[in-house]
C-alpha cells in the first residue's frame, strides 16, 4: 500500500470497481434466468439453487489460502488470470450441453470470482490516498449489491432476445472489457507487482489456524456468513416469488429488485458513514438482521398489496446493506494490530463463502417443505442466529476492552 501516495487514482479505483461488479454478474447472472437452465439442462430445484452458489464453494475451500497464493504472483497477474480466464470459462458456460458439465463449469468459475474479491480491494487501496482509502474501499463494499441490481433490469431484455446462453454470453464479454480496463488503469499508474515466495502447506496450514483461534475476528467473520446465508438466496428467489405468486411479468420483477438493490449500495455506503459518527456494531447489526426478518415475512408470507410490498422490498434490501457496511466499517475495531487485520479479513472472505454457498439451497430446501412461508421462516432463523452471534461478538470485545 502506497501511504506516501499525493493523489488518488480515480480512474484505476473505477477500473477496479468495474471488475468487481463483472465478479459480482457470476452469481447474478444465474439467479434470473435459473428456472430457465434448470428446464432446458433438466435439473431440480435444490440442484438450480447449487448453480448458483456453488462459486462459493471454492471460497469456502481455498479463501484463506488465495491471500498467500496472490502474493506469490502478484496482484496485477491475479487479476489478469480471474478476468480473461473468468471471460473463457464463462463462454464455456454459455454452451454447456448438461447439467453436470454446466455444474462444473460453474465451480472453476468460483476461482475468477475469488481473485479478483482478493485482488482488486488490495489493489484500491493502493491506488487511493490515506484520506481517500476509506471512500475507496466503501466503493467496492457495494460492488456486489450493485452488481445483482444491474444484472436483474438487464437480464430480461437480453433473455427475451438471445435466450440465457446470450445472457451467459454476454457476461463473458463484460469480463474482456473489464480485463482491459484494468490493464490500461495499471499501466497508467505505473503499478508493479510485489511478490513473496510462493506459501509451502506448512505456511498455509499455519494461515488457518490462526484465523479459527482468531477470537473476535472469527465471530465478526460468522456474523457475516449470518448474512450471506441469506443475501444471496433472498436474491435469488425474489424474482421468482414476484413472478410465480404475485404473477409480476419479468421485467417488472427485475425492475423492482434492481431498484431496491440500490438500496443495499446506499445503506452500505450510510453504515460507514453511521460507523465513523460512533454507531455501535451491535446496535448495527441488530437493527439490520430485524429489518431483513420482518420484511422477509411480509414478503414471502403475507399476502401484501403492492404498496406495502414494494417498501417491504426496499427495506429488506437496506437491511442487507446495512450488514457489510458494519462489518467492514469496524474491522480495525475488532482487529486492532496490524497482525489481527489479515486474520479477520481472511475469516470473512471464508465464512462470507460459507454462506453464499449455503444459503440458496437451503431456502430451496425450505422453499420445497413449506412453501414461501419455508422460505421466510429460514430468514427469520438465520437472522436470530446472526443476532446471537453479534452478541457474543460485542461480549468478546468487552472483554479484550477489559
Amino acid at each position: 500500500m502506497d501511504s506516501a501516495r499525493q493523489r488518488t487514482d480515480w480512474f484505476a479505483v473505477f477500473a477496479l470497481f468495474i471488475a468487481g461488479l463483472a465478479a459480482a454478474m457470476h452469481f447474478a447472472k444465474v439467479a434470473p434466468v435459473m428456472g430457465e437452465i434448470g428446464h432446458d439442462l433438466h435439473m431440480s430445484l435444490v440442484a438450480q439453487g447449487f448453480a448458483v452458489s456453488i462459486l462459493g464453494m471454492v471460497g469456502v475451500l481455498f479463501a484463506i489460502s488465495t491471500g498467500a497464493v496472490v502474493a506469490a504472483i502478484g496482484l496485477a497477474r491475479g487479476m489478469n488470470i480471474a478476468l480473461f480466464g473468468g471471460a473463457l470459462i464463462a463462454a464455456a458456460g454459455s454452451a454447456a450441453p448438461d447439467a453436470v458439465t454446466f455444474l462444473i463449469i460453474r465451480f472453476f468459475e468460483g476461482f475468477s470470482h475469488l481473485l479478483v474479491v482478493v485482488c482488486a480491494p488490495a489493489l484500491m487501496a493502493q491506488h487511493a490516498t490515506a484520506r481517500d482509502r476509506p471512500i475507496a474501499l466503501a466503493i467496492w463494499g457495494c460492488f456486489f449489491g450493485l452488481g445483482f441490481a444491474i444484472a436483474s433490469v438487464a437480464a430480461p431484455p437480453i433473455v427475451a432476445a438471445a435466450g440465457w446462453r446470450g445472457l451467459l454470453a454476454g457476461h463473458a464479454g463484460v469480463l474482456t472489457v473489464a480485463g482491459v480496463l484494468v490493464v490500461l488503469a495499471l499501466k497508467r499508474s505505473g503499478h508493479r507487482d510485489t511478490r513473496s515466495p510462493f506459501p509451502g502447506p506448512a505456511a498455509l496450514i499455519a494461515a488457518h489456524k490462526a484465523v479459527y483461534s482468531s477470537g473476535a475476528p472469527l465471530l465478526l467473520a460468522l456474523t457475516f456468513c449470518a448474512y450471506t446465508i441469506q443475501y444471496l438466496a433472498v436474491l435469488t428467489f425474489l424474482t421468482r416469488h414476484l413472478t410465480e405468486s404475485r404473477h409480476w411479468t419479468a421485467a417488472e420483477a427485475g425492475s423492482l429488485v434492481g431498484a431496491a438493490s440500490l438500496m443495499t449500495l446506499a445503506a452500505t455506503l450510510g453504515a460507514g458513514f453511521l460507523v465513523r459518527h460512533g454507531a455501535p456494531l451491535f446496535g448495527g447489526l441488530a437493527v439490520a438482521f430485524a429489518m431483513t426478518s420482518a420484511a422477509a415475512v411480509g414478503v414471502f408470507s403475507i399476502p401484501a398489496p403492492e404498496f406495502v410490498l414494494v417498501p417491504l422490498v426496499v427495506a429488506m434490501m437496506a437491511g442487507y446493506g446495512l450488514m457489510p457496511g458494519f462489518v467492514f466499517a469496524n474491522v480495525p475495531a475488532v482487529a486492532a494490530t496490524p497482525e489481527r487485520a489479515p486474520l479477520a479479513y481472511g475469516a470473512i472472505a471464508q465464512f462470507g463463502n460459507v454462506g453464499t454457498f449455503a444459503g440458496t439451497p437451503l431456502f430451496a430446501a425450505a422453499y420445497q417443505t413449506a412453501g414461501w412461508p419455508g422460505g421466510a421462516a429460514f430468514v427469520v432463523a438465520m437472522a436470530a442466529a446472526g443476532l446471537g452471534l453479534a452478541a457474543a461478538l460485542r461480549r468478546s470485545m468487552f472483554s479484550a476492552a477489559g
